[in-house]
């Protein structure tokens, strides 16, 4: 009787040990097959990763050929907000386009044009109420005042003035401010305004373009060659 308990015993002993291996190798079998998963996904990282650097070395190179444009051109007709210091577009003649500024003293652009040896700039005013007023219009560029030169014209003037060179692809940040705006007398009009724009072109400069001279950026901008005495300006921030 001793003897048959104890090889049952044994028996379910060694069933035990049986299962128990049997556990083990299962379990063995569920940790190769989770690493081998960890493999392939650290495989797939490594292939993302240096994937990824490819196309950062092509974006990097993308963008070192990346080229602004050389001559940028802003007209009156164009989507100038109110925001930026502009009235709606109305029309001299019913053909000339304009915008007054206003009601801000300040009237600015936001532009992309090379500036890697400088840039020439040409705003054209097609008129103002009181130009000895406004004659003192000054000019600020990406935070840097530019001394400018302005040109009396028979009802409005000619701002010009040289952008310095900077590296990059930046946006160019273009910020006029006149002296006053008025309100129009013997009008009816009860707006406070600046100055008649009319025309703004920036033209790089080349290496060898250190002489050019006010004629180059009146041929660009398509403006007449301004006449008269020039008055500069140079504000201090």
């Amino acid at each position: 009787m001793d003897q048959d308990i104890d090889a049952r015993l044994q028996m379910l002993l060694d069933r035990r040990d049986r299962e128990f291996a049997e556990g083990v190798v299962e379990e063995i079998g569920n940790l190769s097959r989770e690493l081998a998963a960890l493999r392939r996904e650290l495989s797939a990282l490594a292939d993302y990763q240096a994937m990824r650097d490819r196309i950062l070395v092509l974006e990097t190179a993308a963008a070192s050929n990346v080229r602004l444009p050389r001559v940028a051109v802003v007209e009156p007709d164009q989507s100038l907000r109110p925001q930026d210091g502009f009235y709606g577009v109305e029309y001299s003649g019913g053909t000339i386009a304009f915008r007054w500024t206003g009601p801000s003293r300040q009237f600015t652009f936001d532009l992309y044009v090379d500036r890697t040896h400088g840039a020439d700039l040409r705003l054209d005013a097609l008129s103002c109420i009181d130009f000895d007023v406004q004659k003192d219009i000054l000019l600020v560029a990406d935070g840097d005042s530019i001394p400018v030169s302005l040109t009396p014209q028979e009802a409005g003037f000619v701002v010009t003035a040289r952008l310095p060179s900077r590296k990059g692809q930046q946006m160019t940040n273009l910020v006029f401010i006149v002296p006053e705006v008025l309100m129009p007398p013997g009008s009816d009009d009860p707006r406070h305004l600046g100055i008649a724009f009319q025309h703004l072109s920036v033209v790089a400069r080349n290496a060898d373009s250190e002489a050019r001279d006010e004629e180059a950026i009146a041929a660009a901008s398509g403006a007449p060659d301004a006449e008269g005495a020039k008055i500069t300006t140079t504000v201090v921030l």
